[in-house]
């Protein structure tokens, strides 16, 4: 790597003003007592006056906390921007010594993608023959002066002065397998994390690669569009990380797990979590794309969704490479956690752990994800993925990635809200049938089946109790039983537009919009002498849609209720059939 001196003691130069220094080789990081936070923030005689002891205690101690994160923050800050990094110009378009390349985050199939103003470039604006090759330096072991009063070493890695938090792991430290030593409590913030650096691109003379940049103004001129050209330098983004490190193993010691801690260690395929493991942060796994697989302990008690140092609330916890998710122990201690919050009014919205949403939001993953628990769990079982209560009368979860044919064991009675899917958290789109291996199941909780587009059959004569919007917008179920079911919930089967016959048996009470938008139905549909209450808009259709549904046949005994939005829905244009008496 051809270095540029002017720029490398400029480097120098600008951390030995803020207490750090560069080793000759550049491999080793200096940190001297020089360096230290800003004075903690304390508490002023007129903020105390109207305070207990314990107020001032705890105000004390979280203001201490909040100077020693921002201490950190920038401190690691500084030490990611410790490399050097160039990109040489070259003929060759196929990119032969880039160090990783993955372009799913990118528009377009080229590394190039920013220039240092943040202006974007597309593929057109670069010519077919332009190749880069990426070269760089980074910093591969931190040494810490023995009398500074915050921090410490330990084999290169940077820790605060008691080593109870893992600060900074260099990026270019050797060895595939790290061991946190005993003793660390905490990973810090993005203690592993890697990053991405926009890198000027150079000729093989040293010289800035420039290309002309088209900027288009809003206005018209004789009609065509008013552009300034401008020539800028080029530039190219690149993924800094640690490339060696393959394996972390923490100790027994480690209770938390901060915020974006492994955040793009791109090519870490494990970590063996502590035992002890109370709390992980958001974005802590997330880009970790050669993990497959987690175990989760016991222990874990809280993700913490609402990030600490940005501010809003994240749910990337963990990598969307991921195959399989261990649930170890038997008690399963995790608590309510924040998924997300209306931004406008920064209200959190708290979801129940082992929940449908909880697993399809927290492990959503575009590959076969499998869910399981440890044999004895307190509380729940796994069968092939599938989730249960500990006895298997419910079904709880089926894993987004079912296909096919799925035939639900003999023990259950209940199918669970959500537990097949639903529009917000997916659903199994690609299940095609579902099959009830016994006659148990009695009840199909709300929105149980819902957008399970491909599925086409299912037997419902044992089962009672159909939850709201069940099987709404399930587009290919073409021909419904329902046997012995008594209840038919709110938008059961709303959407269902192949459905062109339905045998409601012996069914009491039919929600409203039950069967809306069923445009498939034959022409007439007789309501049993045994229903009791039914909506007035259960076989509606929305606005015009074209249906063959002309006349409901009713019992005189069944009572129609009219919703409060009734007017307002036949003056939007909803089609409703003629409804006749028998």
């Amino acid at each position: 790597m051809k270095q540029n001196q002017d720029v490398i003691a400029r480097h120098r130069a600008y951390y030995a003003k803020n207490g750090m220094e560069l080793s000759e080789d550049l491999n080793t990081i200096r940190i001297t007592a020089r360096f230290l936070p800003d004075e903690w923030n304390d508490l002023t005689d007129e903020e105390m006056e109207d305070m207990t002891l314990k107020e001032v205690e705890q105000e004390q101690k979280r203001r201490q906390e909040d100077s020693w994160r921002l201490f950190v923050s920038r401190l690691t800050g500084w030490l990611r921007e410790a490399g050097l990094h160039e990109a040489a110009y070259l003929s060759n378009p196929m990119y032969p010594d880039v160090e990783y390349r993955d372009f799913s985050d990118f528009a377009e199939a080229y590394l190039v993608q920013c220039d240092e103003s943040g202006a974007g470039f597309g593929e057109s604006e670069w010519d077919e023959t332009m190749g880069v090759r990426l070269v760089s330096w980074v910093p591969k072991k931190i040494i810490v002066d023995e009398d500074h009063p915050y921090l410490s070493a330990r084999d290169g890695v940077l820790f605060n002065k008691e080593q109870t938090e893992l600060l900074w792991y260099p990026y270019g430290r050797e060895g595939e397998t790290y061991t946190v030593p005993d003793g660390v409590t905490k990973i810090g913030y993005r203690a592993f994390a890697g990053y991405m650096a926009t890198v000027a691109m150079r000729k093989q003379d040293g010289s800035r690669v420039e290309r002309l940049w088209r900027r288009v103004f809003g206005n018209s001129i004789d009609s065509g569009m008013d552009a300034e050209y401008e020539i800028r330098p080029a530039s190219v983004v690149k993924y800094v990380f640690n490339r060696n490190l393959r394996h972390v193993i923490m100790p027994d010691t480690v209770t938390a797990i901060e915020e974006s801690a492994f955040d793009h260690c791109i090519f870490l395929n494990s970590v063996k979590l502590s035992n002890t493991l109370a709390e992980i942060g958001s974005n802590a796994f997330k880009g970790c794309k050669e993990m497959r697989e987690i175990s989760l302990p016991d222990s874990l008690e809280r993700l913490i969704a609402q990030r600490r140092y940005g501010g809003w609330y994240g749910t990337n916890f963990f990598p969307d490479s991921l195959e399989r998710v261990n649930f170890l122990g038997t008690r399963c201690r995790l608590q309510p956690i924040i998924t997300s919050r209306t931004r406008r009014l920064g209200v959190p919205y708290i979801t129940e752990p082992y929940t449908p949403q909880f697993f399809s939001k927290i492990f959503g993953s575009e590959k076969d994800v499998t869910i399981t628990f440890e044999a004895g769990n307190e509380r729940f079982s796994s069968e092939n993925g599938v989730i249960f209560n500990k006895d298997r009368t419910e079904l709880i979860y089926c894993p987004r990635w079912k296909s096919g044919v799925y035939t639900v064991p003999k023990t259950v009675v209940r199918i669970g809200e959500e537990a097949f899917g639903t529009l917000a958290y997916g659903a199994c789109s690609k299940l095609t049938r579902v099959i009830f291996a016994g006659s148990a199941v009695t009840d199909i909780g709300d929105r149980a089946f819902s957008y399970c587009k491909a599925l086409q059959d299912i037997n419902l004569c044992s089962v009672e109790h159909i939850g709201d919007k069940a099987f709404s917008c399930c587009e290919a179920l073409t021909l419904i039983d329902l046997g012995g079911v008594k209840h038919i919930g709110n938008k059961a089967f709303f959407g269902c537009k192949a459905l062109t016959h339905i045998n409601l048996c012996s069914v009491e009470y039919i929600g409203d919009d039950a069967f809306s938008d069923c445009i498939g139905l034959e022409s007439t549909v007789t309501i049993p002498r045994s229903c009791r209450r039914m909506g007035s808009f259960t076989f509606s259709c929305f606005k015009k849609l074209t249906t063959s549904l002309e006349t409901l046949r009713v019992p005189q005994d069944t009572k129609v209720i009219q919703p409060d939005n009734a007017i307002s829905r036949i003056w939007s244009g909803e089609s409703v059939p003629r409804i006749e008496r028998y």
